[in-house]
């Protein structure tokens, strides 16, 4: 049986996943009856930010953990932690891939919420969370990045990855989150690694309320 499953691992899946969803909603009656649209906001001192859970749903969850475990990725990295439920998904199969995954969370109180659900789980031995601004925590990272997944700040989507661009090898994959809800804040991004002259081959993946993007390094 995979990780994934097992009684505690699934659990605490379940029951962020379940947090997450009571909060989106009522976050939507009240977006509704303001009559506000989504906008943007500074993720660093935004209440919605500090706050919320941001996260991925159920599907891009096991979509997640299975391109992981399939592609055999050790060395994970995380941008965008928020409350740990994507990197649950990516550290059970950082269990079975004998791997482990580094994340960044911007925010103190998220970061303690994500591990303590790792705890939970079982998985903190495979995954630690920093703290601060990724352009900083992540800049100092030894070795080759074989996965990394992209859903912080969208404006830092481009910045993170020219930074963390001469960890990629061939066969590295990029994931990056909410692609198509912030098509004009990730438009450069976009561009950059969807150029047929450049070093990635890039798919888009929609999913109920997000959209992908999935590449690989060929160079």
């Amino acid at each position: 049986m995979s990780i994934l499953y097992s009684p505690p691992v699934a659990a605490v899946i379940n029951r962020e996943h379940a947090a997450a969803k009571i909060q989106s909603e009522i976050r939507e009656k009240q977006r509704q009856l303001a009559g506000a649209s989504h906008g943007s906001a500074d993720f660093r001192s935004s209440e919605l930010h500090k706050t919320h859970y941001l996260s991925v749903g159920p599907k891009q969850g096991r979509f997640l953990y299975s391109v992981t475990r399939a592609s055999r990725a050790k060395n994970i990295v995380e941008f965008g932690t928020s409350y740990g439920i994507s990197t649950l998904y990516l550290a059970a199969a950082a269990a079975e891939n004998q791997g482990h995954v580094i994340g960044s969370e911007y925010h103190p109180e998220k970061a303690r919420k994500a591990r303590q659900n790792l705890k939970d789980a079982g998985l903190d031995s495979l995954a630690v969370i920093k703290v601060g601004d990724a352009r900083e925590t992540l800049s100092d990272l030894a070795g080759e990045i074989d996965l990394l997944f992209l859903d912080g700040d969208k404006t830092l989507y481009l910045p993170m990855v020219k930074m963390l661009e001469e960890r990629f090898h061939p066969g590295t994959l990029v994931i990056a989150d909410n692609m198509e809800r912030d098509a004009e804040i990730t438009r450069d991004f976009a561009e950059y690694i969807g150029r047929t002259d450049g070093n990635f081959v890039t798919s888009m993946f929609r999913f109920k309320r997000s959209r992908f993007s999935f590449s690989i390094v060929i160079n």
